[in-house]
Order: C-alpha cells, then sequence, then structure tokens
C-alpha cells in the first residue's frame, strides 16, 4: 500500500462487461409448460425474445415483435442462425433443425386450415374440439429443439432459465383459465 493517501488505488477497478447471448436460454421442459399452459401465446414471446435478442447482439436490421407475431415465417431463420453460432464457434450440435422447424409450420398451418374449415362446413364442425390437441403438438416439437438454442447460446443445461417466475404464473394461471372455459365449451358442444 503507498504512503500517500491522495493516490489513486493500485487494484485493477475494470470489469469486463458479460458478452449478452444472442438467443433466448429457456429449458426445455418450462418451454413445454408455458407454450402448454398459456394456450399457445408462449410462442409468440418466446420467438420475439429469441429475435430481440440476436438484435441487441449482432445490431441487425430487424423488428422482433413482427418476426414474434409472425413466428412461422422466421422459425426457419432463427434455427439457421443458432447453427450458423454453434457452427462459428468451433463446435457442433446434430440436430435436423430444418425438419422440426418445418414441422412446427406444418401443426401451426394445418391447426388454422383445420379450424377455418369446422367453421364453414357443418360436417367437420367436430374437429373444432380435437385442434386443442395441436397446442400440445407445437409445444412439444419447439421443446425438443430448444437444446441446440441453449448450446448455441452457451447453456446447454439453461440454468440460467429454469426456474418459473411470478409472471409465468400468472400467465400460466390466465391460460389454465382459458383451457377450462375452452374444454367446458367443448364438452357442452358435444354432449
Amino acid at each position: 500500500m503507498s504512503e500517500n493517501v491522495y493516490a489513486p488505488p493500485l487494484a485493477q477497478l475494470e470489469t469486463i462487461a458479460e458478452q449478452p447471448s444472442e438467443f433466448y436460454v429457456v429449458s426445455p421442459a418450462k418451454l413445454l409448460t408455458l407454450a402448454i399452459l398459456t394456450f399457445g401465446f408462449y410462442f409468440y414471446y418466446w420467438s420475439y425474445k429469441n429475435w430481440s435478442l440476436y438484435k441487441q447482439s449482432t445490431q441487425a436490421d430487424i423488428w422482433p415483435w413482427a418476426r414474434g407475431l409472425l413466428c412461422i415465417f422466421f422459425i426457419h431463420q432463427l434455427y439457421r442462425r443458432a447453427n450458423e453460432k454453434i457452427r462459428s464457434s468451433g463446435r457442433t450440435f446434430e440436430w435436423d433443425y430444418e425438419q422440426w422447424a418445418t414441422v412446427f409450420v406444418v401443426l401451426t398451418v394445418g391447426a388454422n386450415l383445420l379450424d377455418a374449415v369446422a367453421k364453414r362446413v357443418d360436417g367437420f364442425a367436430f374437429l373444432a374440439g380435437w385442434l386443442l390437441l395441436a397446442i400440445p403438438l407445437r409445444a412439444y416439437v419447439v421443446s425438443r429443439s430448444q437444446p441446440m438454442i441453449n448450446f448455441a447460446a452457451n447453456d446447454p443445461q439453461a440454468s440460467s432459465n429454469s426456474r418459473f417466475t411470478a409472471w409465468n404464473y400468472l400467465f400460466m394461471v390466465a391460460g389454465v383459465l382459458l383451457w377450462a372455459l375452452t374444454l367446458l365449451g367443448a364438452w357442452t358442444l358435444y354432449r
């Protein structure tokens, strides 16, 4: 220690800021639970959050809110970006992300088309109740691809976002109420 009490400190006071992740880390189990219990609305938040972090990290000229809202048009690109990030770091993650992104798009578009048909054609009204199965199927597909995104973000175990927050519980309660009302409506309609 210096004798001069007015001398600047000798210790290095600089802290190195951690590089923000390009992708949204979430555990697959949490993603699956939130996607199902929020009646599928979590997909839009998940997509928005991924693109928002990507924009912050790369300064890309994109609109994260639009990519979040129209996630079926950008899920292939999101998975490609994650794969590019992994490969540029010299690592590999063996996963057929194109296939899983396509399955998500097909399930989403297929459910929307069947819903439109069920509303307009009397003989297909029975499909409306079965379309509720598309939400858990889509959630499963996205949760199977999330490990690749977590790996690209250098958090393969998703330890930074594996626990539920108060906001998560709030949206899950609202989603469960929506599920209950929907199932009650389907039950009264088809009994």
